[in-house]
């Protein structure tokens, strides 16, 4: 009498345990990362947009930062925005040799649809202005689909320019200026929008 007792207890002890511990919970929402231990990259939200979604901190090494300042999209020069998109710009000075400046902006839009409609934009201008010497490739920087725009300049100041564009949500990152990729590349990365 006594084993069948403890049989008993032991079959509910274990009944109880199974059922907290969610084995048997019937939701089928189990997952199996046996597979795959690699987490996946998930793209940072936007931070709040004002001055300091354009200021990196800390600013990587042997960049630092001249000015920000409230600029709207049309005036900026940035080919296929034509539309008076307000948003920021920081210009970071590159101070070893050679030096270069490279311009981080982020302009505030009305939707996503919209911020990626400027980035499609952005490549079809350039596709327009550099016809036969662009160069368009996709990448991932902070977690985003970001396009790269490389063009071949010509004259005293030939070689290549780049012009890295992505959205974060309702926001238009630009990242461009008179400097080698890795550092477009470095400013993008460090500015974590």
């Amino acid at each position: 009498m006594k084993k069948s007792i403890i049989f008993v207890l032991l079959i509910a002890t274990i009944a109880v345990l199974v059922g907290v511990s969610g084995c048997l919970d019937g939701g089928g929402n189990a997952t199996n990362n046996t597979t795959n231990n690699t987490p996946p990259v998930i793209p940072s939200p936007p931070p709040e947009f004002d001055s300091n979604i354009v200021q990196i901190e800390p600013v990587p090494v042997n960049f630092e930062l001249l000015a920000v300042k409230e600029v709207t999209a049309n005036d900026e020069g940035i080919g296929g925005l034509t539309d008076p998109v307000e948003g920021f710009s920081a210009t970071y000075m590159y101070n070893n040799s050679p030096t270069s400046t490279v311009y981080l902006y982020a302009f505030e839009c009305e939707s996503e649809e919209a911020a990626l409609g400027y980035v499609l934009s952005m490549i079809d201008a350039h596709i327009d202005r550099y016809p036969g010497t662009y160069n368009v490739t996709q990448m991932k920087i902070n977690g985003h689909d970001a396009t790269l725009l490389t063009s071949t300049t010509q004259g005293s100041s030939g070689g290549e320019r780049y012009e890295l564009a992505w959205n974060n949500e309702h926001i238009l990152v630009v990242v461009n200026g008179p400097a080698a990729r890795n550092l477009i590349e470095a400013i993008a990365t460090a500015s974590n929008i």
